[in-house]
């Protein structure tokens, strides 16, 4: 059956919704429909819209496809909250969710309504705690700047490929943009190896490895207390105990020469500086995953120059390169997976 709906440019879609959605004149019972270069937004009732739709925006009749659930959780969250209907439209689409707390980005026009936004989302998603993000991350350790709009406890056990992660999300990061790499680990074949990972933080890579591979042991480095901390209490979640041996301190520290198969070196910004060390701890044969930040116009040669430099009386062979993610603009975040051959 045809029903009534608003046409509009792609480039316009979510805009033009939001507004309809304020006055609840989406149906949303039905699914929106693509055509082209538009998207069809089915509505339920067309009197008092005409001042929401933009130029090259028309009421139109279709067929919609039902919806399974009847509800996107944002306008459950739009119709929970107690705030000025035009401010509505201001409320985040998108926001981070780890375990039982939420990390809310919002604009300042939301300043005077924080807690009311906050309690909304929470009541809707679930969640014990709510954060709001201020600022990205500072100091070396990249500590999330952030502050805490409802609840008391900010530690929660976050589920990802069926690893579990437990850590403070105030004092910890754990970057959503880095999800397809570390499903990516999971599947990285091991058996058998003797794996270093130089920054592993709470067993960013090092869980998965562990959890869904059978490598015969992982040397999880890292120099950040905090994240040392939670790194051992999820190696005894995961029940992994056997298999990944927790260091803290600076892996420059670690002893030994050629003794790993496989290095990983899961950091950002300054990789580069413990190349040195990489190359010292990776056997000959090993292989080496780099990820560096780096302009997007000095890839591919930067990174893979740098590995090169590392190793001079030997060759580097790369086996994978790729873009992890955009890093800032203008900046990626990439990954480099080599085989290292020493010099005999």
């Amino acid at each position: 059956m045809s029903v009534d709906g608003v046409r509009v440019p792609r480039g316009r879609a979510e805009e033009t919704r939001l507004r309809l959605a304020a006055v609840r004149a989406v149906d949303k019972t039905r699914s929106i429909i693509e055509e082209g270069s538009h998207v069809i937004i089915p509505i339920v009732d067309t009197r008092d819209i005409s001042s929401l739709l933009g130029p090259g925006t028309e009421v139109v009749e279709r067929v919609f496809p039902h919806r399974c659930s009847r509800n996107d959780p944002i306008d459950d969250i739009r119709d929970k909250v107690e705030i000025p209907e035009p401010m509505k439209l201001l409320l985040p689409v998108k926001w981070e969710q780890f375990g039982d707390v939420l990390v809310l980005r919002l604009p300042h026009e939301l300043d005077e309504h924080e807690e009311e936004v906050a309690a909304a989302y929470a009541s809707v998603l679930r969640v014990k705690s709510v954060l709001r993000d201020e600022g990205g991350v500072t100091g070396d350790f990249r500590t999330p700047v952030v502050r805490l709009l409802l609840g008391t406890d900010v530690v929660t056990v976050h589920r990802e490929n069926e690893v579990l992660y437990k850590f403070d999300v105030s004092k910890l990061m754990f970057s959503s943009g880095n999800t397809d790499e570390r499903a990516r680990m999971a599947g990285i074949a091991c058996d058998d190896e003797v794996v270093v990972d130089m920054f592993a933080g709470i067993g960013y890579f090092s869980l998965p490895l562990a959890v869904h591979q059978q490598p015969r042991k992982i040397i999880a480095c890292e120099l950040n207390s905090v994240s040392h901390s939670y790194l051992v209490e999820n190696i005894g979640i995961n029940h992994v105990e056997g298999i990944v041996e927790p260091v803290l301190g600076d892996n420059r520290s670690l002893e030994g020469e050629s003794i790993a198969d496989r290095v990983l070196m899961g950091y950002v910004k300054t990789t580069h500086e413990y190349l040195d060390t990489a190359f010292r701890l990776v056997k000959s044969g090993g292989v080496i995953h780099y990820h560096e930040t780096c302009p997007c116009e000095l890839l591919p040669a930067r990174p893979l120059e740098r590995l090169r430099a590392a190793n001079p009386l030997g060759r580097v062979d790369v086996l994978r390169f790729r873009e992890v993610k955009s890093y800032s603009p203008g900046v990626s975040h990439v990954v480099v997976d080599a085989r290292v051959v020493k010099r005999a």
